[in-house]
């Protein structure tokens, strides 16, 4: 288990974003449903997919926690679904709460927007980490 937590703020590190420049939001597709967020410490489950993401936003909320959204491209043939994992803090060794969303079936060559709102943080704040896979 303690592996698994290294293992999966490796890699949640090396795919962060800061709270740089907005980008500009291109695509006029809807948001992605909400059914399936849920605060969670996952451990890695599908095949990381960190190419697959744009336009990655992590901002507080006013509230204590942080509202992430982003675009997620499928550049297979094939539909897949997405497995978005974002926490905020900085990595460590002990297991970090963070927040998981599914972006089910997203048809191949094509793109997925997604929001998961109130992921928890530290009191001061912090650092977001995103993780992208997708699950079999």
């Amino acid at each position: 288990m303690r592996f698994a937590a290294v293992a999966l703020l490796l890699v949640l590190g090396a795919c962060s974003s800061g709270s740089g420049e907005p980008d500009a939001k291109a695509s006029s597709s809807a948001p992605a449903a909400d059914p399936d967020v849920a605060p969670t410490t996952p451990a890695p489950t599908g095949t990381p997919v960190p190419e697959a993401l744009s336009r990655f936003r992590c901002d507080p909320d006013g509230s204590g926690t942080f509202t992430a959204s982003g675009v997620v491209a499928n550049s297979t043939k094939k539909a897949v679904t997405f497995q978005v994992t974002v926490y905020v803090g900085e990595p460590s060794a002990a297991a970090q709460p963070a927040t998981t969303k599914q972006v089910p079936k997203v048809a191949g060559d094509g793109s997925a927007e997604f929001e998961i709102d109130k992921i928890p943080a530290p009191a001061g704040g912090g650092t977001c980490h995103v993780q992208v896979i997708t699950t079999p």
